[in-house]
């Protein structure tokens, strides 16, 4: 499995590319910058080969950018996110994108997650695993062979998580969300934003845990 890492232009999250059977992007920034992501993404993999866009959560530096992704991967890729963010995405609602002068596209989702679900990721099965706190709608992404995590906003490197205090966040649930994270095995962290880390993960997500229960 190749996981390439396009990171975030001004407030874009990071997109994760992954090749393999089956091509996958992994959250699509704010759409301010498609110019030079679209650029990013055609040096890694011929955009009509993706195959699915898995989105982390609703907010809109993460899946601002959905649409024109959706329309360089010629509208064959199929959209997942957890239902909890469907109706988000569904009517184009953010606050975010207004601030920011940008304007959050109404996108299709094909794929409704659930927790537990299981999704062939490249060429690696991986689980989801509902994380709200951030959003009711966050995900994270976990391969159990490669102990491999895509985090989105939930944990980030050095002990750092996503924020409790936008709308609809809750630092109760962001709480049990990073202890069900603390409980796996993780040598690869693959975050929203911020840096990738490869190696002793275990000791990221042990710091922010003890952080966000030391609020």
């Amino acid at each position: 499995m190749e996981i390439y890492c396009i990171y975030g232009h001004g407030y874009d999250s990071n997109i994760y590319v992954i090749k393999g059977k089956n091509p996958t992007v992994i959250d699509c920034g704010t759409g301010l910058y498609y110019k030079d992501v679209e650029k990013d993404i055609k040096d890694i993999i011929e955009p009509s080969k993706i195959k699915q866009i898995i989105l982390t959560h609703e907010h809109f530096d993460h899946c601002g950018g959905v649409k024109k992704i959706v329309e360089i991967a010629n509208s064959s890729a199929k959209v997942m996110s957890h239902m909890n963010a469907v109706e988000k995405i569904q009517q184009g609602e953010s606050n975010f994108a207004l601030m920011l002068g940008g304007k959050m596209p109404k996108m299709h989702v094909d794929v409704k997650l659930k927790n537990n679900d299981v999704l062939t990721i490249g060429d690696e099965p991986f689980k989801v695993i509902h994380t709200p706190g951030h959003t009711p709608g966050c995900i994270c992404l976990y391969n159990k062979e490669s102990k491999s995590l895509f985090s989105g906003d939930t944990v980030f490197p050095y002990g750092s998580f996503g924020r409790y205090d936008f709308p609809e966040g809750d630092l109760n649930l962001l709480k049990q969300s990073i202890e069900q994270l603390v409980k796996l095995d993780v040598e690869n962290m693959y975050p929203g934003h911020e840096s990738v880390v490869e190696g002793n993960v275990n000791e990221h997500l042990a710091l922010s845990y003890k952080n966000i229960k030391d609020i």
